[in-house]
Parts: structure tokens; C-alpha cells; sequence
């Protein structure tokens, strides 16, 4: 079956609605592998949710739309933190974790980190590939998150929109129940990070945007394949 096909019968679903494929799917066939160790994981945790974080603070240039934000909390997060990296991404206010001591392999010029269909991966993916090949649903019902999780929402135009639960944050202590997200382009502008929390996201003024089981265009709860 060509690639193009199989991504389609897993990218598919969830545009349409159901999650029935990915929940039946198991992480290490359509996903990526779970890191080495729970020490690995949970540093992996702990970078991802103050990187996406900082974004509404100091963005950078390569986050220019939901999924960018993603893949740049990832991406950042599995680097090693040393003296060069503070100089180019350190952001007052932002702690010092441990490193993930077994990151993916860099391959060639390349650092695959997303899988792009269910046999190769790749550097760049979209929200619904994020979604459909790395990621694993946990809930419909948004209390069930915990940082570093992903709430998904299906547009009208068919595509997809991401948000990264935060729970507490490291810069502002004043909720526990943050999300930040990028709105993306719209047109007349590039868009921006914005940060919103949870308790407010419930009662968003347009419906579509409302975290909750009975609104068809919230798809749930992710957690990333790594964790």
C-alpha cells in the first residue's frame, strides 16, 4: 500500500471526526517511541511545558502558526541545554532542568523527530499529523490533562488547531490551569502567542473554542508519543 494511502487511513479519521483508529492504534506502531526512562520522560515534561511557555514572553521567529509551537517546544526540549543554548534561547525566568540523556539520533543533516507517515519520520509535521502519527488520545474531557498534553480542535476549513496545556506556570503563579497557543496567520497578520487558562477557555465567547464533550468541533486530550 503506497505511503500516501496509509497516512491518509490514519490522518482521516480524526478529521472526520472520530478517534476510534487512534485509540485501537498502539503508540509504538502509528507513534513514536516513548523515551529511554521516567527520568527522561519527565525532563522531557518539565522543558517542553516551560519552552511552549516562554513563547508568550519571547517568541522566536520559527514559531509561526499552532503546530510551529510544537514542534519548537520539542525540538528545543531534547537539546542539550548547555552555556550556547541559554545565550541563544535563555528567557528570564525560564529554570534549569536535567537534559534528556538519550534524545533521538541526529541523522545526516537531519533530526527526525516527527513521524511524517506510519513508516519514516521527519522535521516538520502539521497539526493533524502531530495528532494522527504522534500522539495518543487520553480524554474528551479536558480535566483529565496534565502538562505538556494537547488539546486538539477541528476547524471549518477542515484543518486543525493546537493548543499546549501548561497547568501552573513558571512565569506567572497567579492560576494553575494555563494554555498558550499560537492563533496563526490570518491574512492581514502573522498571528501570535496568546495565553489563556483553562476555566476561561470553558466559557469562550464563540463556542467552537469551548474544551468541552458536547461541542463537535473539540477533538480532546493528547499526550505526545514520547511520554
Amino acid at each position: 500500500m503506497p505511503a500516501l494511502v496509509r497516512r491518509l487511513r490514519v490522518l482521516l479519521p480524526i478529521l472526520a471526526g472520530t478517534l476510534a483508529l487512534a485509540a485501537a492504534a498502539p503508540p509504538s506502531r502509528v507513534g513514536l517511541p516513548r523515551l529511554a526512562d521516567a527520568g527522561d520522560r519527565a525532563a522531557f515534561r518539565s522543558w517542553f511545558v516551560a519552552l511552549a511557555d516562554a513563547q508568550f514572553y519571547r517568541p522566536t521567529p520559527d514559531v509561526t502558526d499552532c503546530s510551529s509551537l510544537v514542534r519548537h517546544a520539542v525540538r528545543e526540549a531534547l537539546r542539550a541545554h548547555d552555556a550556547e543554548w541559554w545565550r541563544r534561547l535563555g528567557v528570564e525566568g525560564l529554570p534549569s532542568y536535567p537534559d534528556v540523556r538519550h534524545p533521538p539520533p541526529v541523522q545526516g543533516r537531519t533530526w527526525p523527530l516527527f513521524r511524517v507517515s506510519p513508516s519514516s519520520r521527519g522535521e516538520f509535521a502539521d497539526a493533524a499529523t502531530l495528532i494522527g502519527l504522534n500522539s495518543v488520545p487520553v480524554s474528551r474531557n479536558a480535566a483529565a490533562a496534565r502538562p505538556s498534553d494537547l488539546f486538539y480542535y477541528r476547524q471549518p476549513d477542515g484543518t486543525g488547531h493546537l493548543m499546549v496545556y501548561v497547568g501552573p506556570s513558571v512565569f506567572d503563579a497567579t492560576a494553575r490551569d494555563w494554555l498558550v497557543y499560537h492563533t496563526g496567520p490570518d491574512g492581514s497578520s502573522g498571528g501570535e502567542v496568546r495565553k489563556v487558562r483553562l476555566a476561561d477557555l470553558r466559557r469562550h465567547p464563540v463556542p467552537r473554542w469551548r474544551p468541552l464533550e458536547g461541542n463537535p468541533a473539540f477533538a480532546g486530550v493528547f499526550r505526545l508519543s514520547y511520554l
